[in-house]
């Protein structure tokens, strides 16, 4: 999807990109104290890829992003399952959270940080990853653009299976 013709959207959805994950940010960092926190943030940064791939298409969002979003939903789940067994690992109850205070902070004094923060942003990364994925391979399909490029297909794909997306040479044979 190139998305709409108009300098305008592509210019407002660009700045909304830039304020949803800043509220996303703020939503992860007072997630564990209030509500808020990894889930609720990550769907806030999804959306804004999703606004994203709106305003400048989601071929050029894949080229923009670099990196299979599975990846980051994986080192998100390695995060938040790593924050729950160091714990185990000193002898205490599977995710009991650790926390203490950073000392003269620039700009902010003194700064609470703990474990539940890691966790938070463990399930961020996840929730990023997993809803990206689904929606831009979902988006891909309906735009009649090939779902998992040559990498994914590689990882996802059973080799016994066949695209239901049509390559432009099988277009040109079936005469489409």
């Amino acid at each position: 999807m190139l998305g709409p013709p108009s300098f305008i959207f592509r210019s407002v959805v660009r700045f909304l990109f830039f304020l949803v994950n800043v509220f996303a940010l703020y939503l992860l960092l007072r997630g564990h104290n209030l509500p808020g926190g990894g889930f609720i943030a990550g769907l806030a940064s999804a959306i804004s890829l999703i606004l994203l791939s709106l305003g400048i298409g989601l071929a050029e969002l894949h080229r923009v992003m670099r990196f299979d979003p599975m990846r980051l939903a994986t080192a998100g789940l390695a995060l938040a399952l790593g924050t729950g067994l160091i714990p185990v690992g000193m002898g205490r109850p599977f995710l009991e959270h650790f926390d203490g205070y950073l000392e003269h902070v620039p700009l902010l004094g003194r700064v609470h940080v703990g474990t539940p923060l890691l966790f938070d942003f463990g399930v961020y990364l996840v929730v990023v990853g997993i809803t990206c994925k689904v929606i831009f391979v979902l988006g891909k399909s309906t735009q009649r653009l090939v779902a998992l490029v040559a990498e994914d297909a590689a990882r996802y794909a059973s080799p016994v299976e066949r695209p239901i997306e049509e390559t432009e040479e099988e277009g040109g044979r079936n005469g489409s």
